[in-house]
């Protein structure tokens, strides 16, 4: 993808679940993600690694011409605010950066796959030396966009190689959570899954699936993401972090009432935010809010009266508005008095609301049919 100056963008997916990240790369000419091999010392901070990491993708690209995407550790507002400093720190801009969760990184990666891999299920089976870390992705291929979901990471307790059981345990708990419903691909990371030590267990996982070993799988996932980002996608992706409200405010134009969008839903809560100006006619100041649930229902509706603004002949004031969410089911705003050029003055008021949408999701339910 090139930009309007016509320089090509570089897209990078950064898995900093763990304290040493990796890190994989794609470029307009690039069929898909490659990875890039980096050595960070034990006693390392995130800002050190980030700015190792910026330094090894200059050899690529521009600095303003990166996008990254993170997969981090949780999604807490905290963690999110604390790596995206440090990451700023080492020079990134705030704007450069994605901020997505594992289980996002996984179905980014999946859904770049071909339909007939994520045709029923898929899941993905991350080896360790004790248990396989195991999750699965559904998508409902019915609805427009296509909706994909995430169940909840599994630990599947199968012993190490030299117990010389860990074959059958896996053998027989894949047997079982596999039987529940069609799987169509299987991503397997961190083994060879060679026959020799994973006989039975080959049998059970590979029996008409379509199976591909990989490695940094979310780091990959994160750049593709990094690559999606702000396009159209053939797919949502619902989970908890997930704005499932358009935010929009009535407005005037040419004399008639509409309706206009501030925040369109389907994005992650912590990148919805958006600010612009507006005019206030005639009449109550009064600022209605309208929140449409993407899962159906009649929309929401708040107001926020402006309290103590100055009346002014041929009642327009020009207002600053400022939106943001500070979790999936609290938005904030905040509105600015900026006056009227030279012959209204700012006051320097503002206004500030919250709104919480806690529970009123729940009358339309979440999309348990899928």
């Amino acid at each position: 993808m090139k930009m309007n100056d016509g320089r090509e963008r570089l897209y990078v997916g950064v898995d900093y679940r763990e304290e040493c990240p990796q890190v994989c790369y794609q470029d307009a000419r690039m069929k898909e993600p490659q990875p890039i091999p980096l050595e960070f010392g034990e006693q390392a901070g995130r800002s050190a690694c980030f700015r190792k990491i910026l330094s090894a993708l200059r050899r690529f690209a521009a600095k303003e011409d990166i996008q990254a995407a993170l997969v981090l550790p949780d999604l807490a507002e905290e963690t999110v605010e604390q790596y995206v400093q440090k990451a700023c720190e080492a020079g990134f801009s705030e704007e450069q950066l994605l901020v997505i969760g594992e289980a996002e990184s996984m179905v980014c990666f999946a859904m770049n796959q071909t339909s007939d891999i994520w045709q029923h299920r898929v899941w993905l089976l991350e080896f360790h030396t004790d248990e396989v870390k195991a999750t699965f992705m559904d998508v409902n291929r019915r609805s427009v966009p296509m909706l994909a979901r995430t169940g909840e990471p599994e630990y599947w307790r199968v012993g190490n190689l030299l117990e010389g059981s860990r074959d059958e345990k896996l053998a027989q708990i894949a047997k079982e959570r596999f039987g529940e419903a069609a799987v169509s691909g299987v991503f397997l990371t961190g083994t060879d899954f060679n026959a020799r030590d994973y006989r039975h267990s080959r049998e059970e996982i590979c029996f008409h699936r379509r199976v591909f070993l990989g490695d940094r799988i979310h780091a990959r996932g994160a750049c593709m993401a990094a690559r999606s980002r702000g396009g159209k996608k053939s797919y949502l992706y619902l989970n908890e972090q997930t704005l499932l409200y358009n935010v929009g405010i009535q407005s005037r134009r040419s004399g008639k009432e509409s309706l206009y969008t501030l925040i369109s839903a389907g994005c992650s809560w912590y990148e919805a935010r958006t600010a612009c100006e507006l005019l206030l006619e005639d009449g109550e100041p009064l600022l209605e809010f309208s929140f449409q649930s993407m899962l159906g229902g009649e929309p929401l509706r708040e107001g926020l009266m402006l309290n103590g603004l100055p009346k002014r002949a041929g009642g327009l004031s020009r207002l600053l508005l400022e939106m943001r969410f500070c979790g999936p089911l609290e938005c904030e705003v905040k509105v600015t008095d900026l006056g009227f050029g030279e012959l209204y003055p700012a006051s320097d008021l503002y206004w500030k609301e919250s709104f919480s949408l806690e529970g009123r999701e729940e009358a339309h339910g979440a999309g348990d049919d899928l």
